[in-house]
C-alpha cells in the first residue's frame, strides 16, 4: 500500500494467521521507526493503557504504536482511543490490529485507513502461492470488480465469494458511511450478499445525485 494514501491511523484487519502482526512489524522497519506494542485483549477497558498510550502517541521520534486487539475494546474504551488517535503527533503512526472490523465504532473507522489482510489462506500459504506464481507454476487469479449491483446475481451463479468482493469494494480504501453500515449489519448476522447489494445501490445513487 502506498503510504502517501494513508489517512490518519491504520486499521489492519483479518483473521488469525493472515499476517497482520508481521505486516505491522515490517512497516515499522521500513519506516525506520521504533515499535511500541500494547495488547488491549487483556486491557479491554484501557484502564492500564490510557496514560501510557497518551504519552507514546506524543513521541518526538518516529514511532509505530501497535494496538493489538482493538476490536475487543469496550465502547467506552473506544471513545478514549479515538481521542488518543486525535492527539498523535506527526511522527507517530497508530496501527490498530483487529479481527472483526464491524466491532469498531464509526468515529474510529472514519479516522483510519483500512489494511485488509482477510484471506482463506494462512500467511505461509500466501507466501507459497506467491513463490509459485513468480516461478510461473501457477497463474494469479483475481475476482473481477463489479460495475453495478445488477452484477450480483451473475457473481453468485459463478460461485464468487462475497467476502472477496466486499474486500474489493468496501475495504479497498477509506470506508464511507454506507460501508460502515454494511459491515456492522454483516457482523450482526445479515447476509453479506444483501449488504453488498445495498452498498453498491447506495453508492450508485450517491454518484447519480452528484451529477
Amino acid at each position: 500500500m502506498n503510504r502517501n494514501m494513508w489517512k490518519g491511523a491504520l486499521l489492519v484487519c483479518g483473521e488469525p494467521g493472515t499476517g497482520k502482526s508481521r505486516w505491522i512489524r515490517e512497516e515499522a522497519i521500513s519506516m525506520r521507526s521504533r515499535l511500541f506494542r500494547w495488547n488491549t485483549r487483556i486491557d479491554r477497558s484501557l484502564r492500564e493503557g490510557r496514560e501510557i498510550l497518551h504519552q507514546q502517541v506524543r513521541s518526538k521520534e518516529p514511532l509505530v504504536v501497535w494496538i493489538e486487539g482493538a476490536d475487543d475494546l469496550t465502547q467506552e474504551a473506544q471513545a478514549f482511543l479515538r481521542r488518543i488517535l486525535e492527539t498523535a503527533s506527526s511522527n507517530v503512526v497508530c496501527a490498530l490490529e483487529v479481527r472483526e472490523i464491524w466491532k469498531m465504532s464509526p468515529p474510529i473507522l472514519s479516522r483510519c485507513t483500512i489494511v485488509s489482510m482477510k484471506s482463506n489462506k494462512s500467511f505461509r500459504q500466501q507466501q507459497n502461492v506467491q513463490k509459485a506464481v513468480a516461478l510461473q507454476l501457477l497463474k494469479q487469479t483475481q475476482f473481477p470488480k463489479l460495475n453495478s449491483w445488477k452484477d450480483i446475481p451473475a457473481a453468485r451463479i459463478n460461485g464468487y465469494d462475497p467476502y472477496d468482493l466486499i474486500e474489493q469494494h468496501i475495504l479497498s480504501g477509506n470506508i464511507d458511511k454506507n460501508g460502515i453500515e454494511a459491515l456492522r449489519a454483516i457482523g450482526s448476522g445479515s447476509s453479506p450478499w444483501i449488504q453488498l447489494t445495498l452498498y453498491l445501490m447506495r453508492s450508485e445513487m450517491g454518484r447519480e445525485g452528484e451529477r
